[in-house]
C-alpha cells in the first residue's frame, strides 16, 4: 500500500487541526512528503516538527484561503519552491450555523469562498499538471450535509452539495487520464469543528465518527479511484435515503437534522 504514496507529495489544506491533521499524519505514515497549509502558522509548525522527527519531508505554507488571491498565492509559492503536487487533499472548510436570513453576509460569503472557490481554484491549477504527468489526483472533503439542505446550516450544506456534484463531474471527466478525483462525505466527526464554528449545540458524541476512521476510508477510496465514499455507515443510509424521496421530504428532514434541540 505504501508504494502508492511513497515518493509523492501531498498538499493538505486545513492541516492545522481536525481531519486535516489526521490526513497529514496518515499520509506521512504512508511515505508521502507533505505540503501543509492553514491560516495559522504556529499549529502547522508544531505538527510539521513532530512529523519531521519520523523522517517525513514537510513544507509549511500558511495561507488564508478565504482572502482574495489566497489560493493563487499558495499556488505561486508552491511553484516558487519548485514543489510538484501529486495529491491535493481539499480539506479546509467552515460551517457557521444559523438560518440563512440571520447569518451576516460576510460570514456566508467567506464560507463560499473557502468551501467552494478556494478548493475549485486549487484543483483547477494543480490538475492540469497531474494530467500531463498521468498520475495523482484530488481528494475533496464534502459532508453528509451536502446531500440535503439543512435549515440550520444553509450555506455549509449548499457549499458541500457543490463539492459533491462537482467532484462527480470531474471524476468522470478524468477517465483515462490516470488521475483521480474522489469525494468523501463524512457524517459528524469527533473533532473541534463544532467548537471552531461556535455551535451552541452538537451532535451526541456517540454519533460522531473518529477522524482516523474517516481518513482511513477516504484514502482507501481515493487509492482505488472511487468516485465517492460515505465513511459513516448510519449516515450513509441517511444520505442515500434523500435520493429516494421527493425533495420536499428531504428538505423537511433537513429542517430536523442540524437544528438545535429546540427545533429550527
Amino acid at each position: 500500500m505504501s508504494d502508492f504514496w511513497r515518493g509523492t507529495t501531498a498538499l493538505v489544506t486545513g492541516a492545522s487541526r481536525g481531519l486535516g491533521q489526521h490526513f497529514a499524519e496518515s499520509l506521512a505514515g504512508r511515505g508521502a512528503a507533505l505540503v501543509l497549509t492553514a491560516r495559522s502558522a504556529d499549529p502547522l509548525e508544531l505538527l510539521a516538527t513532530r512529523l519531521r522527527t519520523g523522517g517525513t519531508t514537510v513544507t509549511v505554507l500558511p495561507v488564508d484561503l478565504t482572502r482574495p488571491g489566497g489560493p493563487e498565492a499558495l499556488v505561486d509559492e508552491v511553484a516558487r519552491r519548485r514543489l510538484v503536487i501529486d495529491h491535493l487533499v481539499n480539506n479546509a472548510g467552515q460551517g457557521p450555523p444559523g438560518r440563512f436570513h440571520e447569518l451576516p453576509v460576510t460570514v456566508a460569503l467567506a464560507t463560499v469562498d473557502l468551501n467552494v472557490r478556494a478548493m475549485t481554484a486549487l484543483a483547477a491549477r494543480f490538475l492540469p499538471g497531474m494530467v500531463a504527468r498521468g498520475r495523482g489526483g484530488v481528494l475533496n472533503i464534502a459532508s453528509n450535509a451536502g446531500w440535503q439542505g439543512l435549515s440550520w446550516l444553509p450555506v455549509y450544506s449548499g457549499s458541500k452539495a457543490y463539492v459533491l456534484t462537482w467532484s462527480e463531474a470531474v471524476w468522470i471527466g478524468l477517465r483515462g487520464t490516470g488521475v483521480r478525483c474522489c469525494c468523501c462525505s463524512p457524517g459528524p466527526v469527533d473533532t473541534a469543528f463544532f467548537e471552531a464554528n461556535r455551535f451552541q449545540f452538537r451532535p451526541p458524541r456517540w454519533t460522531r465518527q473518529h477522524p482516523a476512521a474517516v481518513v482511513r476510508r477516504a484514502l482507501r477510496a481515493y487509492r482505488r479511484d472511487a468516485c465517492h465514499v460515505l465513511p459513516h455507515p448510519a449516515f450513509r443510509l441517511l444520505a442515500w435515503s434523500t435520493r429516494l424521496v421527493p425533495r420536499v421530504v428531504a428538505a423537511r428532514l433537513g429542517a430536523w437534522y442540524g437544528a438545535p434541540p429546540d427545533g429550527p
